[in-house]
């Protein structure tokens, strides 16, 4: 198996079931969060941009206010052992930077732990916003450059460093959502201040086919 970044270790390892252990109660607070706070309308959609093993997914179709939530990613496992633990779940394989979907059709757009690992994160960033309602909400959580994460900016070319991605300050994730369209609304620290996300919505002039 080669080197994925939304795992630490073998399928079945100890360090592997550690990693799970946490990623999972990461994606129960980020849940929590969305649903209380980033959901813009009864009835609404919702796509998680790269979502690996899609925990996040499987628990936001639970909730009766969503009418539809689904998983994206690029990694073929990952959404193969998403399928395993849920087979109901709504799993696309695709390419964040050519998402296959119409523009302004979904209410929240988000991922977490997924830009930092991207070669053109505001492009990918583009195409989340493309396809988010007029009003509609995007989130995105990326490592903190403030936070433990941040001596990534100092080791980015070695395993460590390439595992964590690129580490993010608030201004800077504020300033790539501006340039795509979007208008930040709240910052908010995570996982013991290792992430930041921002909150964002589309705005109603910015123009999907300008993003294309």
């Amino acid at each position: 198996m080669g080197y994925k970044a939304w795992q630490l270790g073998e399928p079945g390892g100890i360090l592997y079931g550690f990693y799970d252990f946490l990623r999972r109660g990461l994606n129960r607070k980020l849940v929590n969060y969305l649903v209380t706070t980033a959901i813009p309308e009864k009835s609404c959609s919702i796509l998680e941009a790269g979502s690996g093993p899609a925990f996040a997914t499987s628990i936001l179709s639970c909730d009766n206010r969503i009418e539809l939530a689904v998983a994206i990613d690029i990694d073929i496992e990952a959404l193969r052992q998403a399928l395993q633990r849920d087979n109901c779940l709504n799993a696309v394989v695709a390419d964040l930077e050519h998402l296959p979907f119409r523009n302004d059709c979904i209410s929240l757009t988000w991922n977490s732990s997924t830009l930092e690992h991207l070669p053109n994160p505001e492009r990918s960033l583009s195409e989340m916003t493309r396809v988010t309602k007029t009003g509609g909400n995007v989130f995105v959580g990326v490592p903190n450059l403030y936070g433990p994460l941040g001596f990534q900016a100092f080791v980015p070319d070695t395993s460590t460093g390439i595992w964590i991605g690129t580490a993010f300050s608030p201004d800077k994730l504020k300033g790539m959502m501006q340039r795509v369209g979007l208008e930040p609304m709240e910052a908010i620290f995570y996982f013991f201040r290792f992430f930041v996300g921002v909150l964002a919505k589309k705005s109603s002039s910015v123009k999907s086919d300008a993003l294309d």
